[in-house]
Order: C-alpha cells, then structure tokens, then sequence
C-alpha cells in the first residue's frame, strides 16, 4: 500500500490465530474460477478508453515497446517507440540508454507540434491532424495546446505484457486461498485482484519505499493488522496480508460508501479520497478522473481503479490474450502453531519437511531465522506443505496440547479437519468442539454410526455456526404488513447485507432514510423488495 492510513484501524487488534496444532487447507482446482462480475465492478463508460488503454499495456506491448500518451488522459496515444528489431542486438545498458535518448527525442519532437498549434497554427501535417482530432474532445481551444508543453504532460509507458503474463501465472498459486477468505469477511472476490496492479504477485516483493509482499503494506500501516518485526513479517506471507487486506478494504468501503472510492484509497488514503468526494461534490470516481477542466489525484491514484478493472478484464478472459498460458498449480498446505521458540532447522528436522519447502511457503520468516541466528518464536504458525499433514498430525512435541484436549476450529477456513482415533465417537467429538451430533453429522453428510480410527471428520468452528443462525434468523418476515427486516450482527456492513439480500447497496438505504454508510449491531433494518 503506496500511502499508510495510520488512522483507520488504530482501534483494531492484530488477529490472533487460533491454537491449533494442525489445521488444514484444502486443494482448489489449479484453473482459478471464472467468475460473473459483480455489477459494482462494470466499467463506466466515461472509463472506457482509459481502461482499455492499460489492457493493451498489459497484454499488447512489450517490455521493448513505448507508448507515447497523454499524461491526463493516457487515452490520448501519440506514437509507439519499437525497439524489439534491435532489443537482441544490444547489451541491457545499451538498449536502456537507446530507449531513454528516442523517448527523449521524441517528446522534443511531439512539444515542438504542441508548441506551434498552441500558437492558432492550422496543422500541417497528417500527424499534426491526426493530434489534433485527438485533442479536440478536451476544452480550452489553443490553451489546451499549450498546456501540454507548459504542464510537461507527455509521457512514455513502457509495456508489461511479459511482466503481467508471468503474474497471471504466479496467481494461481494463492488466489484461492484468498478468494475464500474474502468470501468469508462477506467481501466481493474481486478485489483479490488488486495484487495484479500492486506487485504482479511477487511473492517476495518489496519496493523501494518499504513497501513488502503481493498486497504492498507499508511497514506502519502494517502493523495496524499484522506482526511485523524482526523476526517474522507478515506483510510478505500471502495469507496473512489478505486477511489484513480484507479488513482494509472493509473499513475503506464502510467510510467512503462506493468500490471504486475505496479500492482508490489503498493508494492515495481514505482520507485524501474522501477530501476529493467534498471538493467535487459527487461520489462518482469516473467523473472525478475524467474532469478535464483540473486533475484530483497524481497519475498513480487517477489511474490505480482503471488499471485495476483493466487487470479484472484480463485475469476473467486470460486465455484470449495468452492463449498457451498455464497457471502455477493451486496451493494446498496444513498449518502448525509453533508450541515453543525453536531454531527453523531443529523444527524442520522434527516435523520431516525439508526446509527448502518450508522457505518456499513462509515468506514472513526472517533471514535472520532462516540462518539459524535466531529462533521462531513461540506461537508462530508455520505454512507447511499438505502432503506432510498426517505426520505432522500425529507430531506430539514439548508443550503441545494434550491427546485429550481439542484444538479450537478455525473460523477463517470453515471449521478444522479432525482425524478421528482410535475410542473416538460422534458424542466425545462433539463435547470437544463444544458443538453437537447432529452438526458433525450435517457437515460430513452421514449417518448416525460407528467411526473408523483414521478417517477425516470436518469439525465447524463454534463463531462459524453462531454466524450461520444468525444470518438463518435475522431477516424475518413481519406477519401484519409482509414487510421483512434485517438485524445488523457484528461485522456487517451496507455492502454485505445487500449482497446477501439480493438488493442494491442505494435501495436499502432509501428505504431506511440514510444519508450515509453508518450502521451499528442489533439495529433493524427495513428491506425493500428484490
């Protein structure tokens, strides 16, 4: 994340994971769903051309390609530098001082047009016409022609079709652990996405302002929703920062009311959007970035939404522009809490993993404990590998729970898989887990019998069915006027209650009279029809 929010969750607390020793998650098809898009994520026809300009960054041009644009209004192309014919002829110094000397000369060449139309000058050139077609949909007569020049507002951009095609690939391996978590905080799976535009799913990503992992947190806004220290940065485990994301993103949209407004947020602060909202008096990101009369944000911020729907387009249709393209295979792996600090080698030699595969699944451990001069603290949970869960299953280190003792389920991945042992039955199961018969029964669709030692019974976490009754009960139906309501519970905002109605996010609040995005738990809401 660009620009820190210090602010917006200062009163949270960092997520505790639950103690448990083993807790799975399962395999998901290596080919990432498709995916109807949600309407909040259509692109605006005022956005069109601007969104469509960064699909062919993405996927058109090159790393040897330049295009000369508009810096306002990148839509505005003015010429593409080729240099692929000579890209193989040159050393990488060379190429990168040729690439800079054209772009230079190009520019010179393009203001020195810009310059004699600002001067009234009918164009005198095809390209001159051709230039001025393209300006004619912006206001100011000549002026504009001159602000060009004035303003430096020609720019080059470089094409990053290999860059995303090898991000599209990269995805495959985390988007659906983060898709089920985003659907578990009531989020649209989309936003997943982002990670496209802010680190093209670089696992070990870390900017040169501090910014770290595929979700780009800075260090202090980080550590608003994770743990980050010398020992273990959680900003560069993929699972961890989505989590942190989800909330972020939660947050951003409960205070700004609309998608586009938060996803721009997460590069220019809730803050600045907002300011941004009250200086043009509407809400619609489209007509705040396509204002030509004056620019709201920098070129990163007015361009971060429509690179991000540009990246949606591309990551729904991928085959159409990469056709021979394969995606890493989905990741499935068994998490392990650490019961006491231990050195990364001794704790590695213990659970039989080889610590090369334990470094490619834990970017948040520090060198500094990769190198054995430091030990894992206590508490830690370590991503291993799925194919190592039964022995890491039956493991009973120092200070782990006791044979007897039930590990809590967890709420993020929809309750833990037990392995049931030997004098194991329905009823001391469900004592464990503090839950009932007939939920084990429901969860693992069976029948009332006997258990086989070793066999896998998925156990759901107490919060998990509380949510569950919850979401069963709180839309009634009031008998006298047909009229059905909805209780706010604990986490719920506009945006998921809508979406788990079937309503618009502008209807529910018409009918309830509410000018903005407020709402707290245990209040009833109105629901319109569908």
């Amino acid at each position: 994340m660009k620009r820190a929010v210090y602010s917006l969750a200062l009163g949270m607390l960092l997520q505790v994971v639950c103690g448990v020793p083993v807790v799975h998650i399962p395999s998901v098809s290596a080919e990432v769903r498709r995916i109807q898009r949600h309407p909040d994520f259509a692109v605006p026809e005022r956005l069109r051309a601007r969104v469509d300009f960064w699909k062919d960054i993405f996927t058109r041009y090159g790393e040897n390609e330049m295009v000369v644009h508009h810096r306002d209004f990148p839509q505005i192309r003015f010429t593409v530098l080729d240099f692929r014919k000579v890209a193989a002829e040159l050393t990488p110094i060379q190429l990168e001082k040729l690439k800079k000397d054209r772009s230079n000369d190009e520019i010179s060449r393009l203001k020195a047009i810009f310059k004699r139309l600002g001067t009234g000058a009918e164009p005198a050139s095809e390209e001159e016409e051709q230039i001025y077609e393209k300006m004619r949909r912006l206001p100011g007569g000549v002026t504009k022609f001159r602000e060009v020049v004035e303003g430096d507002l020609i720019r080059t951009q470089t094409g990053i079709k290999e860059k995303f095609a090898l991000a599209l690939q990269r995805s495959g391996r985390y988007l659906p652990i983060m898709e089920r978590i985003f659907k578990d905080y009531g989020l649209p799976i989309e936003l997943t996405r982002l990670p496209f535009i802010e680190s093209s799913f670089d696992y070990e990503a870390y900017s040169s302002v501090g910014a770290a992992g595929i979700w780009q947190f800075m260090r202090k806004t980080g550590m608003l929703y994770m743990t980050v220290n010398s020992l273990v940065d959680e900003r560069r485990d993929p699972i961890e920062a989505t989590r942190a994301a989800a909330r972020y993103l939660e947050q951003a949209y409960n205070q700004l009311g609309t998608w586009p407004l938060a996803i721009t947020s997460y590069n220019h602060g809730v803050y600045g959007v907002a300011k941004k909202v009250r200086q043009w008096g509407t809400s619609n990101l489209a007509e705040i970035i396509e204002d030509p009369s004056q620019r709201a944000f920098g070129f990163a911020s007015t361009n971060f939404y429509p690179e991000f729907l540009a990246a949606l387009e591309v990551h729904d249709n991928y085959r159409s522009y990469f056709p021979d393209l394969e995606l890493w295979p989905a990741l499935s792996i068994t998490q392990y809490r650490v019961p006491q600090s231990t050195q990364i080698q001794v704790l590695a030699r213990r659970l039989g993993v080889p610590l090369d595969e334990l470094r490619a699944v834990n970017y948040a451990i520090s060198d500094r404990v990769w190198s054995g001069r430091m030990s894992l603290p206590r508490g830690y949970v370590l991503k291993i590998p799925d194919r190592y869960e039964t022995k890491v299953a039956s493991l009973h280190m120092p200070d782990s729970p006791a044979a007897g003792s039930a590990p809590p389920a967890s709420s993020v991945y929809g309750g833990i898989t037990y392995r049931v042992r030997k004098g194991d039955t329905l009823l001391s199961i469900a004592k464990k887990y503090k839950t009932t018969v007939a939920d084990l029964l429901e969860s693992n669709s069976m029948e009332n019998r006997a258990l086989i030692p070793g066999e896998s019974l998925k156990v759901r976490a107490f919060e998990q069915r509380q949510v569950e009754r919850s979401e069963q009960s709180s839309v009634t139906v009031r008998k006298r006027d047909a009229e059905r309501t909805y209780r706010v519970a604990k986490g719920d905002n506009l945006w998921s209650i809508a979406r788990k109605l079937g309503i618009s996010v502008q209807d529910l609040k018409r009918k309830n009279n509410l000018s903005g995005n407020q709402i707290r738990e245990g209040q009833s809401l109105r629901v319109p029809k569908s």
